[in-house]
């Protein structure tokens, strides 16, 4: 008999086929249980290589602090919010998700819910039950001829796509990071997000959740859709202003919403429970059997090859480097990363390109792991809940991007150099950041042609502005009327333009309001906030 090398601990059940694997894994020792509780996790973590959670067990940093021997922490599924991620990473610590094991039961519910919606099946059948038989209260809509806007063009928004053009359905899309070309491959006509409000008969979200899509179905987006819409929502709860919402449904404005997601799960006081035009389920997106032996089975694979050292596959928070390469790159993929994350967040237009270019010592090894901290930064700001270190070459295909790896054995003026280039159906945009030697720390240094020497980290906020006196002064003002502590910053100017430059490193989020009355003043051309993780 093999002796065990591993112990891992599945903490919120897993499929029989899942367990069976690991189990036939000589070496490895598995404990399967279907829940455990917060105390007998502390204690059994202490001795684990590995443990797999589903939804209800939090691994955070108390759990991991415990786990001296953990190496791979896996949630059987898409999301990873019970996982600290962060706390992981600081441990060295593998954390990996399955997000393509429930695309086709996502994909086959929000139809299921489209197509509930437009009939009233629902609300027919709770009719019947309680003795009716009014066929009339409930005469719906065909989906044939309907146009549905799809929010999001991922994996399950073009899987949706598929399947709402095979009932002649017209599908558009908006996602910022999707080339036309690509929507188009999928017969999706790509517009932008006024259009799509404007001409969907039917709305569905699968975008992530960040900042810039919380409360997408909002007010002030539902003036500007047709009246008698329909809403359909299995993503992310808080992508819906649940208030705004229900006040036009109410009004007649929404013909009705579908919900699968809510704010806060189980949901309560929830205002679009129990409206008599909303059908909501108890988040059944990934819930088939199906769905949960893919999860289990891909959970089950990438666990066992983590541990072997074989490959490591979905993982959210490191690249796979030998030790060496890891010595020499760590450092310089973390400040891609921030770099992309930096140019992103600055952009304007759909992405077309992304070069990488390493200069200097750093090209004496592989440097592709660099790029690829690149892409995940640069493509996490639009899709944070999906991209990571592995995944982020494979999403940039996806999206039809150009990748583009440069590489010189010398950096002119620094020992290393990495410069992102943005290429966008708009703008070309470049920003080099070096790490100065014994300092291990990031610095954005050009951003164009504007020298700068700037921490890319946490809030900051970029600043275009007319090169003349008394600009610094005016946003310190700003900021400090608003309670915003500056902590940080760098000027750019340049001698061949009368425009300068700010990066200016701040203590808190800086709220629209405040960006719109930098903007009102004359001096000041362009104002944008960053945050950088």
């Amino acid at each position: 008999m093999t002796e065990a090398k591993f112990k891992i601990l599945i903490c919120d059940g897993l499929d029989a086929e899942g367990v069976s694997i690991l189990k036939n894994t000589p070496g490895f020792d598995v404990d399967a249980r279907k829940s455990i509780s917060r105390e007998d996790l502390l204690k059994e973590i202490v001795d684990c290589d590995a443990v797999i959670v589903r939804s209800a067990s939090k691994i955070d940093a108390e759990v991991i602090d415990a786990g001296k021997k953990l190496k791979v922490i896996a949630r059987a599924g898409v999301g990873i919010d019970n996982v600290d991620t962060a706390a992981a990473t600081r441990r060295g610590i593998i954390a990996m998700n399955t997000p393509e094991g429930n695309t086709t039961s996502a994909a086959e519910h929000t139809l299921a819910l489209m197509l509930a919606l437009l009939r009233k099946i629902p609300q027919a059948d709770a009719w019947i039950r309680q003795g009716g038989w009014d066929r009339s209260k409930f005469t719906g809509r065909e989906a044939c001829g309907k146009t549905l806007g799809i929010i999001g063009l991922g994996r399950i928004g073009r899987q949706v796509a598929k399947r709402a053009q095979s009932f002649e359905i017209r599908t558009i899309g908006y996602d910022p990071f999707t080339s036309p070309e690509i929507a188009a491959s999928e017969g999706i006509e790509l517009v932008d997000l006024d259009t799509l409000f404007r001409t969907s008969d039917i709305i569905t979200l699968h975008s992530p959740l960040t900042d810039e899509t919380r409360g997408i179905i909002n007010r002030e987006n539902i003036a500007k859709m047709k009246t008698g819409v329909f809403v359909v929502n299995t993503a992310r709860g808080p992508l819906i202003n649940e208030n705004d919402l229900a006040e036009a449904i109410n009004s007649g404005q929404v013909a009705g919403a579908a919900l699968d997601v809510y704010p806060a799960e189980p949901p309560k006081d929830y205002p679009l429970i129990g409206l008599p035009n909303v059908i909501t389920t108890p988040h059944l997106g990934a819930s088939t059997n199906e769905a949960q032996l893919n999860v289990a089975i891909m959970t089950a694979e990438q666990v066992a090859d983590a541990l072997l050292d074989r490959e490591v596959r979905n993982a959210v928070n490191m690249p796979r480097l030998d030790p060496e390469s890891r010595r020499i790159l760590g450092p310089f993929i973390q400040l891609a990363d921030k770099l992309g994350q930096f140019a992103g967040q600055i952009v304007d237009g759909t992405f077309e390109k992304i070069t990488v270019h390493c200069q200097g010592d750093i090209t004496r090894v592989d440097e592709a792991p660099i790029t690829t901290g690149a892409l995940r930064g640069t493509i996490s700001t639009l899709m944070p809940e999906t991209v990571n270190y592995v995944n982020a070459e494979v999403m940039a295909k996806m999206q039809g991007l150009i990748v583009e790896s440069l590489a010189s054995s010398t950096a002119t003026g620094f020992t290393n150099l990495v410069t992102v280039t943005i290429t966008t159906n708009k703008m070309t945009l470049s920003i080099s950041g070096t790490i100065f030697e014994g300092q291990n720390v990031p610095r954005i240094v050009m951003i164009d042609d504007y020298q700068v020497e700037a921490r890319p980290v946490g809030h900051l906020l970029l600043v275009r502005n007319k090169d003349l006196p008394g600009v610094v002064g005016l946003v310190g003002t700003i900021l400090a009327k608003n309670g915003i502590n500056i902590s940080g910053m760098s000027l750019g100017p340049n001698r061949n333009r009368p425009i300068a430059l700010e990066i200016i490193n701040v203590d808190q989020p800086v709220q629209q309001h405040v960006i719109d009355e930098l903007k009102s003043a004359d001096l000041i051309l362009e104002a944008r906030p960053i945050r950088i993780s």
